[in-house]
């Protein structure tokens, strides 16, 4: 096995926790200072603060050994308390800790690898891939095994799973152990510590030994892992309780299913539970004098299964016009001879070549639960009634309000049924076995069922609900003439047409690009969300501020057909451009709500963002996933003012009348050809997306102007030199999306966002002595005309002015305005005749 040496930057505290957690949004670091064999400290850090907890680690390290926990805790644990493994909500890998001949230990040396290069051996011929870190403390090594894409852990069974997971890998490394006489620690638990590099081993006192990285490679996937230990895994669960196909048990359960069945009795003696939460039931019962013969049949195969079952079908059945006392009678009997068939929810969800399917079981939640609605006759009406209603959603622990569409935690909806059920309602709805659980929530456009099997056997819930209009055949033109208005690029609008028309063709296919409407004010934009939203329904088309891109809970960027996002602007951070790329792109997004866990929710089927800013976000060269179009700019004479507002006002009184308008446009759209539309690949060129790129900053720009706004070091103080920015954007977190970094890039990017040299010699970038021989060429960051004027000595204490010390020289306000407004200005007039120019140019072009 091939050890690859670790770059500088990861041999440290910080960069081995920064690899540890990648891919962590949420909880708590927690570190333990073990000084003694009865004495030791523990401190926690959210994991938004890893340079804090960098810093702490090599504070305590001169004290005794440090070591950090693998897993990271939901809340911080009580002082004093290193966290319990039910507490773990994210692991990013697999770990093992190998003890060596190198160090002290209970162990004998004979028992135990020479040193970390016999433990790589010993891994590769345990048919395992290298580790993705190997850390050498000074007694052992630490082999983690990190993932390429780590989630978070959400539920118990999430946690159960990569403690099994955890334990196979362990199982396999100790058998090749055992192979060669050596001993492996257990340290499958989630909650194990580990050393972290930058740290030192008391354990070889009083020779103290550095902990260092020797080895690190590439990330791994979790599947693949879990496949290659698939017989390990088989081991390491065993124990877990179940009866499995073909087991006793299970032909147990069958018999006596069989027996309830035929018996005609459901258990308890009551068809009230059953009516009220079968959709089935209900429907037979209010629509009895219309109901058909098939249908008829099928709910006295149920109702006939209950005591005084015969009575209710009679009662039932006395509605029909050509009912009768014997043939009901006859019907019954056959019912109940006819064993189990009649009462499977099957038998009328999915229809057969007598009779059509029953469209209400589509919605039906029970689906998740039971398959016949005799199930329901084991409780009371009030929770069969509740059950109806409601969907529980393990991942994120939380329940669906099917009425309203509104999430709420266990005590929230609760609260709301605890008069119907008594106390510790979740409890109660829990241990029912009727109760709908499922796995996931889930958005498929255009699928009515509201369960859905998965592959792996569990089930989703569909949010996706009917709505919007019914296409109809009518007449459309005032839609087409407000197209050719609103953008009069006749490439554009055949574009956003063709995106509409595979909207309505492929309700459920996702397009893998957006589209970006600029222009001034009064031109359309908001129009086009109206025709949208009426065509496809409210519940499918949802409408964000562009502030909500930025902002931690996501809920709202998910589950949902189609998402206009409204009044974007310029500046928005490069953050927002990446997580639209991934709403783009992925098919699940995993949000955030406020009082709800975080969630695993499918992406948009499409995406409209509409600005007044002809830049409304980072736009990097290159991009595939935004189409950028331009609508007029916004009227200017009086006369021009008049005829726009008279033709919105128009078309605005036809949508208003009813929707026949866009029934008729939304059928239009059933026939529109999408040739030439490529769903998933690059959209084309247009010129206001040269525009939008040339307007828009840079990444390394645009996550400049970040670091200046936080006042990260050095960019606290206002006078910088270009190699000190070079390494604060090395430094952060978005440096794997800014490509390569020089001092000619980095200046470029300086500029961008308004830094200039200072020149005090002439026009020569002028040299800056800061004492001790050194000198450095000076930036201004902000109040630029300030520091131009400035004197050497000035400049001299702001560049060396440490970070929390605001100084004498604190930025003007008053200027930064003022260079804003101008910076402002500028933009504003660069837009406006560009959008002219294309304007002009476009009746004349044709698509390319």
């Amino acid at each position: 096995m091939n050890m690859t040496i670790p770059p500088s930057e990861s041999n440290n505290t910080k960069g081995f926790l920064s690899e540890l957690f990648q891919g962590a949004e949420a909880g708590f670091v927690t570190m333990w200072l073990k000084l003694s064999k009865t004495e030791s400290e523990t401190y926690t850090f959210p994991v938004t603060d890893l340079e804090g907890a960098a810093a702490k680690h090599d504070e305590l390290r001169v004290r005794g050994d440090v070591y950090v926990c693998r897993g990271l805790q939901e809340k911080a644990p009580a002082a004093g308390e290193r966290g319990k493994e039910a507490g773990i909500i994210f692991v990013g890998g697999l770990f093992a800790d190998i003890d060596t001949r190198e160090g002290p230990h209970s162990t004998p040396a004979a028992e135990l690898p020479a040193d970390a290069n016999e433990a790589l051996k010993l891994i590769a011929e345990a048919k395992l891939p290298p580790p993705t870190l190997l850390v050498h403390t000074g007694g052992g090594c630490h082999p983690h095994w990190l993932y390429a894409h780590p989630a978070m852990i959400l539920t118990p069974e999430e946690r159960s799973a990569e403690k099994m997971l955890s334990r196979a890998i362990q199982k396999r490394l100790r058998d090749t152990f055992k192979a060669h006489g050596y001993v492996l620690d257990g340290t499958a638990d989630l909650t194990r510590v580990c050393k972290a590099p930058g740290s030192l081993n008391h354990k070889t006192a009083p020779y103290l030994k550095s902990v260092t990285l020797i080895h690190q490679g590439g990330r791994y996937d979790r599947a693949e892992l879990a496949e290659m230990l698939a017989p390990d895994l088989a081991m390491a669960s065993r124990g877990v309780p179940g009866a499995g196909k073909g087991t006793v048990a299970e032909m147990i359960r069958a018999e006596a299913t069989k027996a309830h069945l035929v018996s005609g009795k459901a258990k308890p003696d009551e068809f009230a539970p059953v009516l009220a939460g079968c959709a089935f039931i209900q429907h037979c019962d209010v629509v009895q004098e219309k109901l058909i013969e098939p249908w008829w049949y099928r709910m006295v195969g149920v109702v006939a299964r209950t005591v005084n079952g015969r009575r209710w079908v009679h009662e039932m059945s006395k509605r029909h016009p050509d009912y009768t006392f014997e043939e009901t009678e006859t019907k019954i009997d056959q019912a109940l001879e006819a064993a189990t068939g009649p009462t499977w929810c099957s038998t009328v969800a999915d229809g057969d070549a007598t009779s059509p399917p029953f469209e209400g079981c589509a919605r039906c939640p029970f689906r998740a639960a039971i398959r016949t609605p005799l199930a329901l006759a084991n409780q009371g009406r009030a929770m069969a009634a509740i059950q109806q209603g409601v969907v529980f959603v393990v991942k994120g622990r939380s329940y669906l309000h099917l009425a309203s569409g509104e999430k709420l935690d266990p005590e929230e909806f609760g609260d709301s049924v605890k008069s119907k059920i008594g106390s510790a309602p979740h409890d109660a709805l829990m241990k029912s076995p009727t109760m709908p659980k499922v796995m996931h929530r889930d958005y498929r456009a255009g699928v009515a069922q509201l369960v859905l099997p998965e592959p792996d056997g569990t089930f989703s819930v569909n949010l996706w609900q009917r709505g919007g209009v019914e296409p109809a055949a009518g007449d459309y033109q005032p839609i087409l003439d407000f197209f050719a208005r609103f953008l009069p690029d006749t490439c554009s609008r055949e574009h956003v047409i063709q995106y509409l028309a595979h909207l309505i063709q492929h309700p459920g296919e996702k397009i893998e690009h957006g589209i970006i409407v600029t222009g001034g004010y009064g031109t359309g934009k908001s129009t086009l969300h109206r025709i949208v939203v009426t065509m496809i329904g409210a519940k499918n088309a949802r409408k964000i501020e562009g502030v909500e891109l930025g902002q931690e809970w996501t809920a709202r960027l998910v589950d949902a057909k189609v998402l206009m996002i409204e009044e974007a602007h310029h500046g928005e951070r490069l953050e927002v451009f990446e997580k639209t790329k991934t709403l783009l792109t992925e098919e699940f997004y995993y949000a955030h709500d406020k009082n709800v866990r975080r969630f695993r929710g499918r992406t948009p089927r499409g995406m409209f963002l509409a600005s007044n800013d002809a830049a409304p976000m980072v736009l990097p060269r290159g991009d595939r996933r935004w189409f950028v179009c331009a609508t007029p700019e916004t009227p200017d004479t009086e006369e021009e003012k008049m005829v726009n507002r008279t033709f919105f006002k128009r078309l605005h009184d036809r949508l208003d009348q009813d929707d026949s308008l866009v029934a008729a446009f939304a059928e239009h759209l059933r026939t529109v050809s999408l040739e030439g539309f490529n769903a998933k690949g690059a959209p084309p060129m247009t010129k206001a997306k040269e525009v939008a790129t040339e307007e828009s900053r840079t990444p390394t720009a645009q996550v400049l102007a970040e670091l200046i706004q936080a006042g990260a070091y050095p960019l606290h103080r206002d006078i910088v030199e270009v190699k000190e920015v070079v390494g604060a954007l090395k430094a952060s977190t978005w440096v794997t999306n800014l490509g390569r970094l020089n001092p000619r890039s980095v200046a470029k990017a300086m500029r961008d966002v308004g830094a200039r040299q200072v020149n005090m010699d002439g026009d020569d970038h002028m040299e800056l002595v800061i004492g001790g021989g050194k000198k450095v060429r000076p930036w201004a960051i902000r109040s630029v005309p300030h520091w131009r004027t400035a004197s050497r000595e000035d400049l001299k204490g702001e560049f060396l002015r440490p970070v929390g010390d605001a100084g004498p020289n604190v930025t003007t306000a008053f200027m930064d305005a003022q260079l804003k407004r101008k910076l402002e200005d500028e933009a504003t007039a660069r837009r406006d005749a560009l959008f002219q120019r294309m304007i002009e140019e476009a009746a004349s072009e044709s698509c390319p």
